[in-house]
């Protein structure tokens, strides 16, 4: 009977698993005391243990008071914190409607049909970010060649906006890449054009001669372009003044200048906005219209050159002419997208006021031959 107990006495302090070595770790579900991860795994199994520490387990009184129950607690809490900034995220990721989407589309407990179309996963984050950063992306419909390119989206963890650029190139060539909304025209242009490798020491300089003889104009540059940043965006989206370029024309980049393109004009020629190779993508969109996504036209003619040709038959047209030819706010409807159905069969022609005499005069004139009187 010694011999028994002795025995007992030994193994229940080693390994409940192996009963081999002493044992070292304890699960945090059942107590149980084992001596490796091995030996763990198999309790695990065995068992069917999660291992995962059950926070509603009774504790005495005297363990409320401890360093480790008050440990689990914080982890506790802090853990479903995590989970549900965790659900808020996918909800905005994944664009899942919410009970206060589900109650405004709700009437008399019956959910109403809209039109509009639902967005697909990421949509919606990009969206919110463009509206706090002044852009106002018109979406075309869905289907599209221009919605199927448009690969702009919201990077979560650098808090920034990865826009899709079109460049147009002088050839009439165009391309597609992804610039953050921090990264400059010039540094875009560059890893859409890489420069080739014999002409990268002769490029740079010319952009350094003209900024080195006047060191004092830098200055006064910066403060120009920071004034202008803060008018952008205190002014509106149809009345973007173009004053800047006036006062301080756009220099070259690589033998080429840079035009943002004004999209839902009323003229069939481009309206281009002059840029600076070193304004980065949110001055740039600030307080603009973009369908889609931005389009930048990268062209050997200057501002002066395009302005002097405004006079002929030109291939392109400057805003500031623009906006003295054309009323602000005149919109090209060719430009806009298409409309649904149902928006098409509202805007129709109503046939209860359509004179029907003149409308046999204009079949009669169009065919040569008598139309056929409506009784």
């Amino acid at each position: 009977m010694a011999e028994s107990s002795e025995t007992d006495a030994v193994l229940s302090s080693l390994c409940t698993i192996c009963h081999t070595n002493t044992p070292k770790y304890r699960c945090p579900r059942c107590s149980t005391q084992t001596c490796s991860l091995a030996c763990s795994r198999r309790h695990k199994l065995w068992s069917q243990c999660s291992g995962v520490r059950d926070p509603a387990a009774y504790l005495r009184r005297n363990e409320l008071a401890t360093e480790s129950a008050f440990d689990r607690d914080f982890n506790f809490i802090t853990g479903i914190e995590r989970r549900l900034e965790r659900a808020e995220r996918d909800v905005e990721n994944r664009g899942i409607p919410t009970l206060e989407d589900h109650a405004e589309g709700t009437i008399g407990g019956k959910r109403k049909r809209t039109n509009e179309p639902r967005l697909a996963k990421g949509e919606v984050p990009f969206l919110r970010g463009a509206e706090s950063a002044g852009v106002t992306v018109v979406r075309a419909p869905k289907g599209m060649s221009r919605s199927k390119m448009n690969a702009s989206r919201w990077f979560t963890k650098q808090k920034c906006l990865n826009w899709t650029v079109e460049w147009v190139f002088p050839t009439g060539e165009k391309k597609l890449n992804t610039s953050l909304e921090g990264c400059t025209i010039a540094e875009a242009y560059a890893r859409v054009n890489p420069v080739i490798k014999g002409t990268k020491d002769e490029e740079p300089p010319s952009e350094q001669s003209q900024a080195e003889p006047n060191p004092e104009a830098a200055p006064a540059q910066s403060t120009t372009v920071e004034n202008q940043t803060h008018s952008t965006c205190d002014g509106s989206l149809s009345e973007a003044p173009p004053t800047s370029t006036a006062s301080h024309p756009p220099i070259s980049h690589r033998d080429v200048y840079f035009y943002l393109h004004r999209p839902q004009t009323s003229t069939k020629q481009p309206v281009l906005v002059p840029l600076q190779p070193h304004q980065i993508f949110t001055t740039v969109l600030r307080n603009r219209t973009v369908l889609e996504f931005p389009t930048i036209y990268a062209l050997s003619e200057s501002p002066e050159t395009l302005r002097t040709e405004s006079e002929d038959p030109a291939r392109f047209l400057l805003e500031e002419e623009y906006l003295h030819a054309h009323k602000p706010g005149e919109e090209d409807p060719d430009s806009v997208p298409e409309k649904s159905e149902n928006e098409a069969e509202d805007a129709g022609v109503d046939l209860e006021t359509v004179d029907e005499e003149k409308v046999l005069e204009v079949l009669q004139r169009d065919l040569g031959e008598d139309a056929p009187t409506v009784v």
